[in-house]
């Protein structure tokens, strides 16, 4: 961890299961940066933006919202490569016991 320098590519993968809210919600957000889960992010905000069709009822538009279903958990055994800004050094820091960081 010590020796990944900013703006190179690593490797995470989550090896354990993170014991609280907090460290999920940081792992799926680290997670969320890999080029893949992006285009699976905007894939579906496209297909939401498509389906989003809400009725008038009592002069107001009402219903026709899609809830977003999350292509990363934060589960054990997934992984992305993402780029190592400072944030993002900072952020795996706080959960270096789930996650195991390799250079890509």
């Amino acid at each position: 961890m010590a020796t990944i320098k900013p703006g190179s590519s690593v490797l995470v993968k989550v090896v354990k299961a993170p014991t609280n809210a907090a460290a999920t919600k940081t792992i799926v957000r680290l997670l969320s940066k890999d080029k893949t889960v992006m285009k699976e992010n905007k894939r579906q905000r496209q297909i939401r933006k498509r389906l989003y069709a809400p009725q008038p009822r009592g002069g107001r538009t009402y219903g026709g919202y899609i809830v977003k279903q999350h292509p990363v958990k934060g589960v054990i055994g997934e992984q992305g490569t993402i780029t190592a800004s400072l944030d993002v050094l900072q952020d795996l820091k706080s959960v270096e016991r789930f996650v195991e960081v390799s250079a890509a």
